[in-house]
């Protein structure tokens, strides 16, 4: 069609930092299909200020950890949506079941669990130097890369959204 350019998709540059802050609607819901696989991403929209770290597995799924609040009073949390954009896991969710955190195999149990703040702040000490990052529930494995892993260490925004 001549006369309709198509829009730019924000993409990550070589450090894995994203500016969607000029970004439209359109752009946004195509955002996700256009991470790079198995690494982290920081997507910043410094107008709105929202920042947020998120990792798309070699099937889609897409994890956010949010380890680092840039807001104090609020709680650090995760969640994993699948292709779909549909929340397939999420922290403090009562429904869930038990829920597994591995560095490179070492069970770290559900760090986000009441009473688990000294299990988060091994985690946090080590999640930038593991391989992979796995989550276990109910009988599915869901395994991320952690590359740019020093990207984990930025504070994103906690708000429960």
């Amino acid at each position: 069609m001549v006369g309709l350019s198509k829009e730019e998709i924000p993409q990550a540059n070589p450090k894995g930092m994203l500016d969607v802050s000029d970004s439209n609607i359109s752009q946004l819901e195509q955002l996700a299909e256009n991470l790079p696989a198995e690494q982290w991403s920081y997507i910043e929209n410094k107008k709105q200020g929202i920042y947020s770290l998120k990792n798309k597995s070699k099937t889609g799924d897409i994890l956010s950890l949010k380890l680092n609040c840039n807001v104090s009073s609020q709680k650090p949390t995760f969640s994993i949506e699948n292709t779909d954009g549909q929340v397939l896991l999420k922290a403090y969710d009562q429904q869930a079941g038990q829920i597994q955190f591995l560095l490179d195999n070492k069970n770290y149990g559900n760090i986000f669990e009441l009473g688990q703040a000294k299990q988060l702040a091994a985690f946090k000490t080590q999640v930038t130097h593991a391989k992979v990052i796995k989550i276990y529930n109910r009988g599915k494995l869901y395994s991320f890369s952690n590359n740019k892993a020093e990207l984990l260490n930025k504070s994103v925004s906690c708000k429960a959204s």
